[in-house]
């Protein structure tokens, strides 16, 4: 069994490996897929240890600690994973949204992590930040799997809740909907301002080029299809 060792870019020491392929009906477990929970669970296959321990043995435990760690680190680590055990090359088809066609690409997945074309920013030690609104003080904070988690059971997400999402507490408690509607749109706005420029960790978004019509469009890896189910290709196969 194939095991690798790393730091997460906030520093934190990892040990992943492989898992075997039993671990993959969760990617056809509809009623894990509904429920979202699926990519922890998906994941946790492949913690070997964490912070110079042993990985808890308990599923709900170690999914547990997945869910509290900072959401630029769990992109790097999902990446990692998704590496060791499917290799580094990714092929996919992508629809550009400009012209509507569809082209078929292949990714080098460390070598755009080694040379940077995927981004990984570092953490800094000044957040959580405080920001005062006219409705109160906004603590604002790098998101973690508990903040997707919520986002991914809601029914429908608006400009409110992804204030909502950037924000660890307001005038001190969890944020409440109402409140944040009831702000002025210029406050709430700086909410938003501010949390988008807290940048810490792994940057799954990739610029591809059209094949067809040449325009450049921005795709997050993971919301790719086949990130972790390889299909077959078109003939056209770019970068």
């Amino acid at each position: 069994m194939t095991t690798e060792n790393f730091e997460l870019p906030s520093g934190r020491p990892i040990e992943i490996q492989e898992f075997k392929a039993d671990t993959e009906r969760l990617l056809s477990d509809e009623q894990e897929i509904k429920s979202g929970k699926w990519l922890n669970k998906f994941i946790a296959k492949a913690i070997a240890s964490i912070d110079g321990k042993p990985a808890p043995q308990n599923e709900g435990e170690l999914v547990s600690m997945l869910l509290d760690m900072k959401t630029g680190d769990r992109n790097y680590l999902i990446l990692k994973v998704r590496i060791l055990n499917y290799g580094s090359e990714m092929m996919f088809n992508s629809k550009c949204p400009n012209c509507g066609k569809t082209s078929g690409y292949r990714l080098d997945l460390q070598q755009m992590l080694d040379d940077g074309t995927l981004k990984v920013y570092p953490y800094s030690d000044k957040v959580p930040v405080t920001l005062k609104t006219r409705a109160g003080e906004a603590e604002i904070d790098y998101s973690t799997g508990r903040t997707e988690e919520w986002l991914a059971g809601l029914k429908k997400i608006d400009r409110i809740h992804l204030a909502m999402a950037m924000c660890k507490k307001f005038n001190g408690h969890a944020p409440e909907y109402k409140e944040f509607a009831d702000m002025y749109a210029r406050d709430i706005s700086e909410i938003r301002k501010l949390g988008s420029s807290l940048k810490g960790g792994l940057d799954p978004t990739v610029e591809l080029d059209c094949l067809s019509c040449e325009t450049s469009y921005n795709i997050m890896l993971y919301q790719i299809p086949d990130f972790f189910t390889p299909l077959m290709m078109t003939d056209d196969i770019g970068r």
